[in-house]
């Protein structure tokens, strides 16, 4: 009798687990997700085979819990996801990358996206910590130089690296130099520009039209986001990743 109930409950535990991978671990959308990390930015993108890539990971600015630990591994747990098909980093900054690391230690990454900025201008603390960890784990890390170009398909969806392109240049300020990636799957596409800020967009303004999802520019500060931009994108949704209050007034 106990075997019987023993084995109903397993049954009763392994049916309630797979309706919960199949609620959570979608696969025919193009879905993305905002985690909150307060001052930065950390996006889960979802792709029509299943798969996920993670664009930033936040970053503690101010001290206090590792946002990738705590708040961007628990939820991809949450979610049942173990592996991700790439890890971006859009540009060398801490409120991007600072919970990189953790993620890398926690989870199987097949690939780390890198403008290769921070590398050239040799930075230390967590961009030296995200390269260490990719070494450690295997991981394959692709810059510009195999990214740019003409667009590609990744796990379902197209996919355009708009910036840095051919590669990220020394004297361009890192936020200038975030990857800027355009996303496609049927009719909808989502635009991911990292903290591009005014020069960077008026650069881009021939290569870009309407999107259905624009991820805002360097958490809504005044120095991104302008009027021609938005003319040229026209999003039905934008996100906006800031802290509230935000330090900077974002």
């Amino acid at each position: 009798m106990r075997f019987a109930c023993a084995l109903f409950a397993l049954c009763v535990v392994g049916l309630l687990e797979a309706r919960h991978r199949a609620r959570v671990r979608p696969t025919g959308v193009l879905r993305v997700t905002a985690l909150d990390v307060g001052q930065g930015d950390a996006l889960v993108v979802e792709l029509p085979d299943g798969a996920a890539m993670l664009v930033d990971a936040g970053g503690a600015l101010t001290g206090g819990p590792d946002p990738g630990e705590h708040v961007v591994v628990p939820w991809l747990a949450l979610r049942r996801r173990s592996e991700l098909a790439a890890a971006v980093l859009s540009h060398p900054h801490p409120d991007h990358g600072g919970g990189l690391p953790a993620v890398l230690g926690a989870v199987r990454v097949r690939e780390l996206w890198d403008t290769g900025q921070g590398a050239s201008l040799g930075y230390a603390g967590f961009y030296a910590d995200t390269l260490a960890a990719a070494r450690r784990r295997g991981v394959r890390v692709r810059g510009p130089s195999s990214l740019c170009g003409a667009p590609w398909r990744f796990h379902g969806v197209t996919v355009e690296v708009l910036s840095p392109c051919p590669a990220a240049r020394d004297e361009t300020p890192p936020n200038d130099a975030s990857f800027v990636l355009r996303l496609t799957w049927g009719r909808a596409s989502v635009l991911l520009p990292g903290d591009l800020e005014r020069d960077g967009e008026a650069a881009l303004l021939s290569s870009v039209g309407p999107v259905s999802v624009l991820k805002v520019g360097h958490h809504g500060s005044r120095t991104s986001t302008t009027d021609a931009w938005l003319d040229a994108l026209r999003p039905r949704v934008a996100l906006v990743s800031c802290g509230h209050p935000s330090p900077f007034s974002h």
